[in-house]
């Protein structure tokens, strides 16, 4: 009887342990605590005036795997006109990385080709290939697995419905998508025709990872009217992925007129 009372304590404290050690392995990650030192961090994010996760709306959640990471793209509300957004990477144990994910007025950000920072609007002192790099290295998903070029797949074509560019898109190039931003420069139309075709012409030197012809490496991101393209891309076969990305602005921002 005692022997039998001593197995089924044993095995309940081994349970008890078990499940114990289980739940610390992995905790809950606090989105509220991410967003708001973030929006400190870079004072060019709105802030809410309460809960940042009450302002910042979640827009997006993409998952791989069974939980290797999570994705999480947050959005100010509509009401902004300069809407930002903010990505959250999640590693498996819970731990998280928040990434500015700002509009085109941020150019020295987004560092775009042939282009420069607007004058008089704050710069942010890094761009999104240091964050998103500082990202995967920091919660420990960049290996020589290729979870860190995974955590870009998903990004580009999961959470942000990105589209693949081709050399027969060129059509893309040739359409004006135009915004109305009263505090940045205004665009006059041959000079957007003239850029984005220089973008195209740009894109499709190098749009073949290892010269691989069924491989393409630009994504046209429609929503925030610009295109990533990742010129090492395929190149990190066994190693651990340094991205070089470059981006190009497609917007032609024109006169805003108001009362």
């Amino acid at each position: 009887m005692k022997s039998n009372l001593l197995k089924t304590s044993l095995l309940l404290l081994f349970i008890m342990t078990t499940l114990f050690s289980c739940h610390n392995k992995t905790s809950k990650p606090d989105i509220e605590k991410a967003i708001s030192d973030l929006t400190d961090k870079f004072p060019q994010l709105q802030k809410g005036e309460k809960n940042q996760t009450d302002f910042y709306k979640l827009i997006r959640t993409v998952t791989h795997g069974k939980n290797d990471f999570q994705l999480q793209l947050f959005c100010t509300p509509d009401s902004i006109m300069d809407k930002q957004q903010i990505i959250i990477l999640i590693n498996s144990r819970g731990d998280y990385y928040a990434i500015p994910f700002f509009s085109n007025k941020y150019r020295d950000y987004w560092n775009f080709e042939l282009e420069k920072p607007i004058v008089g609007v704050m710069k942010t002192n890094t761009t999104f290939e240091q964050e998103i790099t500082k990202a995967i290295n920091t919660l420990n998903l960049n290996d020589t697995i290729g979870t860190g070029a995974k955590v870009f797949d998903e990004m580009l074509l999961s959470l942000l419905n990105c589209q693949s560019i081709r050399e027969t898109d060129s059509k893309l190039f040739e359409a004006i998508w135009p915004s109305w931003y009263k505090d940045q420069p205004v665009d006059d139309q041959d000079s957007c025709i003239k850029r984005q075709r220089t973008n195209f012409r740009s894109i499709v030197q190098r749009i073949h990872p290892n010269g691989n012809y069924y491989n393409y490496n630009a994504y046209l991101d429609v929503r925030n009217v610009r295109i990533y393209q990742i010129v090492n891309q395929g190149k990190n076969r066994g190693q651990k992925l340094k991205p070089e990305i470059k981006t190009y602005r497609q917007n032609c921002n024109e006169s805003f007129h108001y009362e």
